[in-house]
């Protein structure tokens, strides 16, 4: 598949870095389950001219959120717990604030698919010198001041500020997307497992699928992309609190290990039993709507179906990034795609949709 996708992929990377005014980014393509093409473009960081490599570290953000459900159903199968479990069975540090519903009903399925009622918002990236600020601060309402560029960015996207963490609207009524919710469940990792979330990620997912250059701890690296904004304008580096809802960072090498292990999890050969798979897979409501696809929320993955074919993909963005892995599992096939600006929406859209348009037409 794709051979005339990559041959024009050189030609549509450099004209979209210049019109959107992306510094850098790196794609992979897989076909039967494997790696068959990487490209890389632009630079990590261009006031210095370094180029992007597969290796480069890239803010995967809510990307994260499939590392996460992944490690929750590692959990369900240690024995630890169930999906349908109130999660406040589970936590032994944070207890939800009291709210006028259920809390019963907050149930570690629902938080994995975004139908639990908790608040959208969570944790903005927290501001050089404020390293004391922990995630329980946060799932608190405790976060660094804004600064000028995050006050701006919020505006712009028009994103919820409804912090402290808490449920406002019913469990189980519908489609709430919500980054406190993966705080909730970070929490719930570490209180189950006794370890941190980033350890326990980093020896059952990182280390098994040779995802040698995955960290959370990225800004100590020599390799690591800079973010930037409008006109390539550079933007401030900022700590990701919460690990589960946006905390990865990886080279496009890594997120395309990570999505043929996603290809392969029906096999029951990889992180997970085939039952487990489907599990996480499996869809407890709507999601967005793009275009003319209606999307399915599945646990902390996205899904949908074409053609019969079924679909499974997260994005991620905040102020500085965006990035995406989209699979079909059927098929073996995959698209990978890593960005250091907050300006490329425009870019990788058309991109995917016209990769996606190229897997149907071959298939």
């Amino acid at each position: 598949m794709g051979e005339e996708f990559q041959r024009t992929l050189d030609d549509v990377m450099e004209r979209g870095l210049r019109e959107h005014s992306v510094p850098g980014a790196a794609i992979a393509l897989i076909e039967g389950g494997r790696p068959v093409f990487t490209g890389c473009w632009g630079d990590r960081d261009r006031e210095r001219s370094a180029p992007v490599g597969p290796d480069t570290l890239f803010a995967l953000q809510s990307i994260s959120k499939s590392f996460t459900a992944i490690a929750v159903m590692m959990l369900v199968e240690d024995g630890h717990l169930d999906l349908d479990d109130p999660v406040e069975r589970h936590l032994r540090r944070w207890r939800l604030p009291p709210s006028d519903y259920p809390h019963a009903e907050v149930t570690v399925r629902r938080l994995l698919g975004h139908h639990a009622g908790a608040s959208s918002a969570g944790f903005p990236g927290i501001a050089e010198g404020y390293e004391t600020i922990s995630l329980i601060d946060g799932l608190n309402g405790i976060i660094s001041p804004f600064t000028e560029e995050q006050e701006t960015y919020w505006s712009e996207w028009s994103l919820d500020r409804d912090w402290p963490v808490r449920i406002t609207s019913s469990p189980g009524e519908g489609w709430r997307y919500s980054n406190g919710g993966f705080g909730i469940l970070q929490i719930m990792i570490e209180d189950l497992s006794g370890q941190t979330f980033e350890s326990f990620v980093g020896k059952r997912i990182f280390e098994p699928l040779g995802m040698t250059r995955s960290t959370f701890f990225p800004f100590e690296d020599t390799d690591l992309a800079e973010p930037y904004g409008p006109e390539g304008k550079r933007r401030r580096r900022y700590r990701t609190l919460c690990a589960a809802a946006g905390g990865v960072y990886a080279g496009i090498k890594d997120l395309a290990a990570f999505a043929c292990a996603e290809i392969n999890l029906p096999t029951g050969h990889g992180l997970l039993s085939a039952p487990a798979a489907a599990e996480l897979w499996r869809p407890i409501g709507l999601a967005d709507q793009s275009g003319d696809i209606q999307f399915e929320a599945a646990l902390g993955h996205l899904s949908y179906r074409k053609a019969g074919r079924l679909n499974i993909h997260h994005s991620g963005g905040t102020i500085g990034w965006r990035s995406i892995y989209s699979v079909f599992p059927e098929t073996g096939d995959g698209f990978c795609m890593v960005m250091n600006s907050d300006q490329a929406n425009p870019f990788w859209i058309p991109l995917i949709r016209r990769w996606r348009e190229q897997v149907f037409a071959e298939g």
